[in-house]
């Protein structure tokens, strides 16, 4: 039987041999929405579920299940297929003592369930499927993002640099000058990528560890944490609203992930849930209700 990462992965790697790649795709065909939200309950998905339902191209960010669908007096149109996310499912106290009593620490199980966006249903009441529009001018996007770097508490030392790197070794950020980039949204997507780095610092959120011995350029480590920079970077992209139109797709960089993926199953669900812990530390929302890593129905 399929485990929830395998469900997972094997989605996500059909959408890269179809050349998307889920964590660069914007939130939502219809730029106008920041995040996909639960029609029912209004709040935002998190972690894998972000780039899981973002990527599926819908105009409308609105998603709901097979039964709410129904308990607003609509249905999914036959034949539509849906999309999975994932939830964390702590266990209960029976449980826990079982595993403390095997020397063990209580750990949630990572479950799934399916979802379908509005435009895949009938009959549900159009006041309901109105979700809020981002209405914000560029200028307005670009001084949020200078307004959440500026706010950072505990920053890295910032350099300037002729590349951009993030050395955990010594917590330093290297960055070109901002007038080396192409446009203000490439300056923020790069510096949002290296921050995201930064968070995993020790003094941070301390993913990092030992980074002497094992953030080196091919390994395993390195590899899960590129894709937590990655994601981190793309939801605080979502976040201010920015699209950086620059980002490799490449037929190259898609069989590196597609290797990747396929060698270990847990990643994608891993690093997305790291780098959704990452960008709610950089914008100050740290212990933010929640899942990290999924949404409960």
């Amino acid at each position: 039987m399929a485990s929830v990462y395998d469900i997972i992965t094997e989605r996500v790697m059909e959408q890269l041999a179809r050349g998307v790649v889920p964590w660069r795709k914007p939130w939502a065909t219809d730029k106008r929405y920041r995040f996909p939200l639960n029609m029912s309950s209004g709040k935002p998905y998190r972690g894998i579920n972000v780039f899981l339902l973002a990527s599926q191209g819908y105009d409308s960010p609105l998603w709901l299940t097979f039964n709410q669908a129904k308990s607003f007096g609509g249905n999914v149109r036959k034949g539509e297929r849906g999309t999975p996310v994932v939830f964390w499912q702590w266990p209960d106290e029976k449980a826990k003592e079982k595993a403390r009593a095997a020397g063990k620490q209580p750990a949630p199980i990572v479950r799934y369930y399916t979802v379908f966006n509005v435009a895949q249903c009938d009959g549900l009441p159009e006041v309901k499927t109105a979700a809020a529009k981002d209405e914000r001018t560029t200028a307005e996007r670009i001084a949020e993002c200078e307004a959440l770097v500026a706010g950072i508490e505990n920053a890295p030392t910032y350099r300037e640099a002729p590349e951009a790197w993030y050395r955990p070794a010594d917590d330093v950020l290297g960055m070109p000058a901002f007038d080396k980039f192409h446009s203000p949204e490439a300056y923020y997507a790069t510096l949002f990528h290296e921050l995201t780095h930064a968070t995993g610092h020790d003094s941070r959120l301390g993913r990092l560890k030992n980074p002497d011995a094992n953030f080196s350029f091919g390994s395993e480590t390195y590899a899960k944490e590129e894709l937590v920079a990655e994601m981190g970077a793309a939801m605080l992209c979502g976040v201010t609203g920015i699209v950086d139109k620059t980002l490799d797709q490449s037929a190259s960089y898609i069989a590196g992930w597609l290797k990747a993926l396929k060698n270990d199953k847990t990643l994608v669900v891993y690093a997305a849930a790291q780098a959704q812990k990452a960008a709610d530390w950089l914008r100050g929302e740290n212990g933010s209700s929640g899942s990290s890593s999924g949404d409960e129905e």
